[in-house]
């Protein structure tokens, strides 16, 4: 093995090391859109991107084990305890030697050998070739190369960190030189290899054997110097097994069968292209924008025999005029300009972007971006985010970021650039706007082949897209708050906030916040002595659940909870809604449909979704959202519609008739599992057959429901069984989602919405169990949301196509409730129409769904 190169410095890093620390370092849940596991991959791809960050494109070996370099024949215990490669890193094992050699860096092993020899191996031969070498590895007993030519960075707390050490940071850290590493595990042992040492002996006392006597065999000559009877005899006793555990420890550095080509791992560079397609393929976005940033500019990195993808595009700067020359399918982008500094957004020119199915793009600007669209008239349209363009194009074919979230609805964010950058579609024009709608159309194609190849067409085609423009009109809409009425209110909160505050602090003897977690324990439960129940991160939990439970042991507690309560509600809606209306006193929510797993809505600014309706406090807020002068309300709500769509998805046919014969479903539950007539019923009875029929939902555990009832761990459990026992084909429907999901590694609703849940795969026991939730509730709750979806866009479709034209509109979803507003005469009208609709994507299937609606002045009187 010789050397050419100009390099002086080579990197021999032990894969197997660094891979099994990334996989037990983070979740296994970590995964690609389509499921597979990607948590070893990121964090080796991690380490390898942080060490070009850290110290540049440096040469690099990787080596791997391909046996035990005689260590099992010697001692046949030796990692005997280690268990057996687990699956999920089994699956990606294959993978890792690629990336290796995208990284540019050479691969290596010796059959027979485990890597650590092999590295010090090739370490002694870099150094006669004139190399300083850095050795990485997660494995302490690597320390024993260290010397003036070789470093070892040791990697500590996570995948990331770590630290470099020479011959004297050895030396700090152990008390002994790298030469005494062998001795030193020698007589302590190392549990992580299963090398048995000398029993009694940790590292303390191992160094400082090693520091009086010099060696383990010296110390085994001078035993009777020890100090210590039992640790003489441990260390006559197992003295054979010292010898062998420093022989297991010690480093072969003369391995045979060691030809690497030094010279051509010098000569190797990163493959950019390679290594962009391996990042996208395995959809590591933050070490791919990490790597990308480390390389710096493109033609400093190395050659790239894969060339891009790029999108040829003819660039015409153009008019409003000019969109309605192009044909075929089109995709418009319309955004603002970044304004100078110093002046406001709205007197931003904005520029839109046309591209035609020709490749001719047209980019100019307008004072008037709903014209654009109009400009499109019929003509078919992708866009990213279309209800954000102001006016939602009339035939929108296509949306890539509501395509982007049905593929991987567990995704952060969905920034057009991003999703360009994973799949490699860069656009080759000078005009970054023109170039996105070039992209975003060729997003577009390969979306539409993994929306079909994932069962997603029909979802995109007759939820999501249709959904649009029905958001963008409740949007534009906007409900009516009464600021006068709720002024009032506010005043009174306020008021009682201040007399709560002063009761607290003279409960308390003490002035503290009362909103810190911190500051609240230290007084309930130090000052106070009132009785722990849950460590949180920073000291015992103070939340709801816990103020519930020791509410009888000072008078304070329920004070608290009344202070959080109205706090709570004065700072996200008294204080903040009033400043949110328009000069026609109306809110406007923005709904985002990219958000949640399960497919529901979100609201945001404000959040009109989460106004209380069970509280008094929460009512009279509600009483302060009203329907414009001359204009009624009406609210439309299913009834218990997840417990419906359980009984259906569970084929209960118990659950089933409790809902056909209209009895209260909570009530007839409680008889069920605790065999009682209904009239002999507790109200605790029906309260906890109301906290358990959710719970199947949410996928509540025994100790979460001991836990919202405060009742015996045992108690919840046995109500567990007996319901389980009561409705056996819900226990079914569970164990057989569970495995489905298992087994494919995601679920689906009703209506083809999928989601992967690979938290089932983690040896964790309560992210699995959390991933058994998340399967049950996806299927329950999925389905629930995409009902509503359809009934909103049946809803909207047949109140605009109604003859006579009716005048009433869909104005907020939350949750389970639609709300309409509209002249009173059309109300009759309204209800019917409306509950027509809501019951239609339910058609045909049982128990059958159930509307409740009402009407009035305000949103508390039609609810």
């Amino acid at each position: 093995m010789s050397t050419d190169g100009a390099a002086s410095e080579l990197y021999l890093i032990d894969g197997n090391s660094l891979v099994y620390r990334a996989f037990f370092a983070l979740p296994e849940s970590i995964a690609t859109s389509t499921g597979f596991p990607t948590n070893a991959i990121f964090g080796f791809a991690s380490m390898l991107v942080k060490l070009i960050t850290d110290h540049g494109v440096v040469p690099t070996v990787v080596v791997w084990d391909r046996g035990s370099s005689g260590r099992k024949e010697l001692y046949g215990e030796y990692k005997g305890h280690r268990p057996t490669k687990p699956d999920l890193l089994g699956q990606q094992y294959p993978h890792m030697e690629p990336l290796v050699e995208a990284f540019g860096y050479t691969n290596y092993g010796v059959d027979g050998y485990e890597a650590d020899d092999v590295i010090a191996t090739i370490a002694e031969r870099a150094k006669d070739a004139g190399l300083a070498v850095t050795i990485v590895t997660g494995d302490r007993d690597a320390f024993q190369l260290v010397d003036d030519r070789v470093r070892v960075m040791a990697t500590s707390r996570g995948i990331t960190e770590t630290k470099l050490y020479g011959p004297e940071d050895v030396e700090e850290r152990y008390g002994i030189g790298p030469e005494l590493i062998p001795d030193f595990y020698g007589l302590k042992g190392d549990t992580s290899d299963n090398i048995p040492g000398v029993p009694g002996i940790g590292d303390k006392t191992a160094a400082q054997l090693l520091q009086r006597f010099g060696t383990l065999e010296e110390v085994l000559d001078h035993v009777d110097d020890v100090s210590g009877a039992k640790r003489q005899e441990n260390l006559r006793e197992h003295a054979d097994a010292a010898r062998i555990s420093k022989q297991l420890a010690t480093a072969q550095r003369e391995v045979p069968g060691v030809e690497l080509d030094i010279t051509a791992a010098l000569a190797r560079e990163p493959d950019r292209s390679r290594l962009r397609e391996v990042f996208r393929e395995f959809e590591l976005r933050d070490p791919l924008r990490r790597l990308e940033e480390a390389l710096g500019d493109p033609d400093a990195a190395a050659p790239a025999p894969v060339a891009e993808t790029t999108l040829p595009a003819t660039l015409r700067e153009g008019t409003l005029a000019d969109t309605v020359s192009l044909k075929g399918e089109l995709t418009v982008l319309v955004e603002e300009a970044e304004p100078p500094e110093g002046e406001l957004l709205a007197a931003a020119p904005w520029r839109f972007a046309v591209a035609g199915a020709g490749g001719a793009v047209v980019a100019g600007g307008t004072d008037s971006p709903a014209a654009v669209v109009a400009a499109l008239g019929d003509r078919p349209v992708i866009a990213h985010d279309a209800k954000a363009l102001g006016a939602v194009p009339a035939n929108l074919v296509h949306d890539t970021l509501l395509a982007a979230y049905l593929l991987e609805p567990a995704r952060r964010g969905y920034p057009l650039r991003e999703l360009v950058e994973e799949r490699g579609l860069a656009a080759d024009l000078e005009d970054p706007l023109a170039a996105r709608a070039v992209e975003a159309a060729a997003l577009a194609a390969w979306q539409r082949e993994q929306l079909q190849d994932r069962g997603l067409t029909l979802l995109m085609r007759d939820v999501e897209l249709p959904l649009v423009p029905v958001l963008r009109a409740m949007e534009i809409d906007g409900i009516r708050l009464n600021t006068h009425q709720l002024a009032e209110v506010a005043d009174r909160v306020h008021g009682e906030l201040r007399d709560l505050e002063d009761d607290i602090y003279r409960l308390a003897d003490t002035e503290f916040t009362i909103g810190s977690p911190q500051q609240l324990g230290e007084v309930l439960f130090v000052k106070l002595g009132l009785s722990k129940k849950r460590r949180g991160k920073t000291g015992f939990s103070t939340d709801a659940r816990v103020l519930q439970q020791i509410r009888d042991e000072h008078p304070i507690v329920p004070k608290i909870e009344r202070w959080r309560e109205l706090n709570q509600l004065a700072k996200t809606y008294l204080d903040v809604l009033p400043q949110m209306v328009d000069e026609q006193s109306r809110l406007h929510t923005t709904f985002v449909q990219a958000a949640a797993t399960t497919g529901r809505l979100a609201s945001t600014n404000p959040n009109v979704q989460n106004v209380p309706v069970r509280t008094p406090l929460g009512r009279e807020i509600r009483g302060c959202f009203e329907a414009a002068p001359g204009n009624v309300l009406v609210s439309a709500d299913y009834s218990q519609v997840e417990l419906r769509v359980l009984a259906h998805v569970a084929d209960e046919p118990v659950l089933k008739e409790i809902f056909v014969r209209g009895e209260d479903v909570h009530t007839a539950t409680a008889s069920q599992v605790f065999e009682k007539a209904p009239e002999d019923l507790t109200p605790m009875d029906r309260s906890k057959a109301k906290m358990i029929n959710y719970g199947i939902v949410y996928g509540l555990s025994d100790y979460g429901l001991a836990d919202r009832l405060n009742i015996p761990r045992e108690e919840a459990k046995a109500v567990i069984d007996a319901y389980l026992a009561r409705f056996p084909r819900v226990a079914a429907f569970i164990e057989g989602t569970i495995e489905q999901a298992k087994e494919l590694g995601y679920v689906t609703t009703l209506y083809g919405r999928r989601r992967q849940i690979p938290e089932l795969r983690a040896r964790n026991y309560q992210v699995r169990t959390l991933g058994e939730r998340l399967a049950v509730n996806t299927v329950i709750q999925g389905t629930a949301a995409d009902v509503i979806k359809l009934a909103m866009i049946g809803a909207a479709r047949s109140l605009s196509g109604s003859h006579p034209p009716l005048r009433s509109r869909l104005i907020l979803t939350i949750h389970d409730e639609l709300l309409f507003e509209g002249p009173p005469e059309e109300e009759a009208a309204v209800r019917e129409l409306i509950e027509r609709e809501m019951l239609a994507p339910w058609e045909d299937r049982d128990p059958p769904l159930e509307v409740d609606v009402g009407a009035g002045r305000t949103w508390l009187e039609a609810k």
